[in-house]
């Protein structure tokens, strides 16, 4: 390569990364804001992880390895979605699960509220809903209450909790007071196969079954499709669709596409799955009794399609 070829090879790729690295920072400062599980330093490794992806995909494009990037700001959303995605599962999976499951009784228990304060989480009692201020440490939570407080009925032990400290908290400081008595009784996440000893075998029969699901899902109606995944939640009611992305069954990028939706749009509510119906509704300018119906039929036809593999 002749000096002038490099230098301009060498500006075309400053050029795509100074357009990436702010979406890139973009996508993981919705985390930093929220206070929950991003330090500032671990989205600032996360910026560095995902620029050298890109770096090397765009090597492997240039290379006739892979094909072009169509959209490098689509693309590299994607890829942050997935390497903050690896951040949670290597980091602190546990913690992780249990903000799922707070953030799932807050909003899902008519008693509880979640909203925020200054772009953080806050969680109280729903009379509290939109109080500006909110405890941002740890409570030292009496022993009576701790001997109470069930990890299996997670909403019962929210009231007690906000009920006797008397005032909201900031979601990562719910997550301080509760994590040393909650992690203890919950059992480790387990992606790769639904039992708790997989031989090789059951591991790729799993995979494999995921695999098909995906398949089927994608071949779906479009309506139908969009009210089931953005719905679609595990055996526990939480947010699912982070399985199918950790064991490289889909990427962001091809959820995304399957809900017909930029990434940056699936960025800005992937926190906040699986959606209610209404706000489902609200997305697709339908009502929540079409939304339900066709999550139904979804259902209906993917039982149908997989009986024979489950």
């Amino acid at each position: 390569m002749s000096y002038a070829r490099a230098e301009k090879h060498e500006g075309e790729m400053d050029r795509l990364a100074g357009e990436a690295r702010p979406v890139a920072e973009r996508v993981v400062q919705r985390f930093v804001r929220s206070g929950e599980l991003i330090g500032r330093q671990d989205a600032q490794d996360i910026v560095g992880t995902v620029m050298l992806r890109l770096v090397q995909r765009l090597h492997a494009a240039e290379a006739g390895a892979e094909p072009p990037i169509e959209s490098v700001p689509d693309y590299v959303a994607a890829l942050t979605f997935n390497a903050v995605n690896d951040h949670f599962r290597t980091r602190n999976p546990e913690r992780a699960r249990l903000r799922n499951r707070l953030r799932y009784a807050l909003s899902h228990d008519r008693r509880l509220a979640l909203w925020t304060i200054a772009e953080h989480l806050a969680g109280g009692l729903s009379a509290w809903r939109g109080a500006q201020t909110a405890r941002r440490e740890a409570w030292p939570m009496p022993e009576s209450l701790a001997a109470r407080a069930d990890a299996d009925r997670p909403a019962e032990a929210l009231v007690a909790l906000f009920q006797a400290a008397g005032e909201p908290f900031l979601l990562r400081a719910l997550l301080d007071t509760l994590a040393p008595l909650w992690l203890r009784q919950l059992p480790q996440i387990r992606l790769a196969a639904p039992i708790d000893r997989p031989t090789p075998l059951d591991t790729v029969q799993w995979r494999s079954l995921l695999a098909a699901l995906w398949s089927e899902i994608a071949q779906l109606r479009p309506l139908q499709r969009k009210a089931l995944l953005l719905n679609l939640r595990d055996v526990e009611s939480e947010h699912a669709l982070d399985l199918f992305v950790a064991v490289g069954t889909a990427s962001m990028e091809e959820i995304a596409r399957a809900l017909e939706m930029p990434p940056d749009q699936l960025a800005a509510v992937w926190n906040e799955l699986p959606l209610d119906d209404l706000r489902i509704a609200d997305m697709l300018a339908l009502t929540r009794q079409q939304v339900i119906n066709l999550r139904k039929s979804a259902r209906e036809r993917l039982t149908r399609r997989l009986r024979g593999l489950r």
